[in-house]
């Protein structure tokens, strides 16, 4: 058994249910590894509102990398990471309204505003902010007005297939200059974040600063934009219902996000009772 001394997992695929719920067992186990002094890192593509609410649901202790690691959460306070160069906002945002879709631009005032696109694309933002009334969104009327606030990242939200194709456009465009990532589903994203903004990258500064190694980090995670962790650590573990491209990296493959499948890990790993 490897010696492992920090925990870090994706949220949605992984550690939430497919409610988007962490189960009372989950939360045992997180809040029994704490207590024991084992740190515990939730490593996501939300941004920081929906991350803290699960941070808030652990308690104490917990930190988050939130939007692929433009932000961190710890003890209490956001603290800011690489943001986009705001020209490279301006062009992926630019393409994203050409080709029909409705950017959304998230500030570093925390608010998401977007320029509303044609009713096909918006149906998907006002589902979206329909599920988060935690989180300010701010319908603008113009581009330029987007960009009222320096901007950390753009994002569309639409289905599956027209994400795919999207983002193939975004590579092409801003691929050199951008960390561009598809996250496939029902509900589908497409984003545009600064070419260091990376889970990845992310994780192994924040686990040199707590004194843990790769080899001493056990990641959980499902989906693409958890890819570049599983090339970088030894001990990543795929869910059951991951997809599978993370499967294929898999140091193990544990049970699905809805049989608490990272909880079940880490009671064996750390042989909790």
């Amino acid at each position: 058994m490897p010696d492992l001394r920090l925990i870090a997992t994706d949220i949605d695929g992984t550690l939430a249910n497919a409610q988007g719920a962490l189960t009372p067992f989950t939360l045992r186990v997180l809040r029994a590894l704490l207590d024991e002094g084992v740190p515990v890192t939730l490593v996501t593509g939300y941004n920081p509102w929906p991350a803290r609410r699960y941070v808030d649901a652990i308690g104490r202790g917990v930190r988050a990398i939130a939007l692929n690691g433009i932000f961190l959460l710890e003890n209490g306070e956001v603290h800011e990471g690489k943001f986009l160069d705001p020209q490279v906002v301006r062009a992926a945002a630019a393409l994203m309204s050409a080709q029909g879709y409705t950017p959304l631009v998230y500030g570093a005032d925390g608010i998401t505003r977007y320029w509303p696109g044609p009713d096909e694309s918006l149906r998907h933002v006002r589902n979206l902010i329909a599920t988060r009334p935690y989180q300010p969104y701010e319908a603008v009327e113009s581009f330029e007005a987007l960009f009222a606030v320096r901007p950390a990242q753009v994002s569309v939200c639409d289905t599956e297939g027209r994400c795919a194709q999207l983002y193939a456009a975004l590579e092409a465009a801003v691929g050199e200059c951008a960390y561009v990532v598809f996250l496939p589903g029902t509900r589908a994203w497409v984003e545009v974040n600064h070419a260091e903004a990376r889970k990845d990258i992310a994780l192994l500064a924040l686990a040199a600063r707590l004194g843990a190694a790769p080899a001493e980090i056990v990641y959980f995670g499902d989906s693409l934009n958890d890819l570049p962790v599983f090339k970088v650590l030894p001990h990543a573990v795929a869910m059951g219902n991951a997809c599978p491209e993370v499967k294929s990296l898999a140091w193990r493959i544990a049970p699905t996000n809805d049989e608490d499948g990272v909880a079940q890990v880490l009671v064996e790993l750390f042989g909790l009772g």
